[in-house]
């Protein structure tokens, strides 16, 4: 049996006429007549009931044309499957996100590729920025969004930095230093903090330790937690404060955030992928998602 066996069956079956279906495929009539008996013989059962008023079909042909038209259906994807890879069109794109970050830019720039790209599998992964980095290595996933100096410079990676981050102090509703418009991390000395976990973010723990000690204090450390609503809502229950980056003022939440001095040092955000990653689906991903940045700026 081939292909063009279920072509001429669903012809006839659908036009359930011989003469319509032979015009319909460009054959003459005797021929696809044939086909369609030959066929019959093959499969050992009647497809069609046969009278000189009409032609219809049999329950074994009316359960053949529904898996037949499927099969037809999946190889005609399949070729364009094939046909929009070899053009870049067609694939897998994996990409990893550390919340709230996906929320800014993720959802139009998706929309606006898949309204390009309809047969490209996208994939969407919460990952912390150091299981980015080793996601990456491992050729997992093929873009993430990372905080640069929070993870290290990698030689096998590009990174491309598109917004500056600035820190917040996170406060307890009514905390005295919510008082004041700005903070400097001196001034945070003698307050209990609220990090997140050292599975989750190791590396930026690492950073925001670094700065205290750097403003002459180590930092008295009361609760670790597991995601960045999670530590938001220790601080509004009021475990201590937390130092964090100014995008987690979009997750819903009474705590109070106060800014630094300008001059505190900010973190990076920046895509990573792998330098030898010559996907056209990643370059085309990466040239819808650039404009997104500066709308989000604005």
């Amino acid at each position: 049996m081939e292909l063009r066996h279920l072509r001429y069956f669903v012809a006839v079956a659908e036009e359930l006429n011989v003469r319509r279906a032979a015009q319909r495929l460009h054959l003459s009539q005797p021929p696809l007549s044939r086909q369609i008996h030959d066929l019959e013989d093959e499969l050992s059962t009647k497809l069609f009931i046969r009278s000189k008023q009409r032609l219809a079909l049999t329950p074994a042909g009316e359960c053949f044309l529904k898996e037949a038209r499927q099969i037809l259906f999946q190889v005609q994807r399949a070729v364009e499957l094939v046909q929009a890879t070899s053009r870049g069109e067609a694939g897998q794109l994996s990409i990893a996100i550390l919340p709230p970050i996906g929320g800014l830019f993720l959802p139009q720039a998706i929309r606006a590729f898949r309204e390009r790209f309809p047969l490209v599998d996208v994939t969407i992964l919460d990952l912390t920025p150091q299981e980015q980095i080793t996601a990456l290595l491992e050729r997992r996933i093929d873009l993430g969004f990372v905080p640069l100096p929070i993870v290290e410079m990698n030689p096998d990676l590009q990174f491309e930095t598109v917004r500056e981050v600035e820190l917040m102090v996170a406060l307890p509703p009514g905390h005295r230093l919510a008082r004041q418009p700005r903070l400097t991390l001196r001034k945070l000395a003698r307050e209990s903090f609220v990090l997140l976990s050292r599975t989750s973010a190791v590396s930026a723990n690492d950073w925001i330790m670094k700065l205290c000690r750097e403003a002459g204090f180590e930092p008295r450390i009361v609760k670790l937690a597991d995601g960045p609503q999670s530590i938001l809502e220790f601080v509004s229950a009021g475990f201590g404060i937390a130092l964090v980056p100014e995008l987690f003022q979009r997750f819903p939440s009474d705590v109070t955030f106060r800014p630094l001095p300008a001059t505190t040092p900010k973190f990076h955000l920046s895509l990573a992928w792998r330098c030898d990653n010559e996907s056209p689906l990643l370059k085309a991903f990466l040239k819808v998602l650039r404009p997104q940045f500066s709308k989000a700026g604005r």
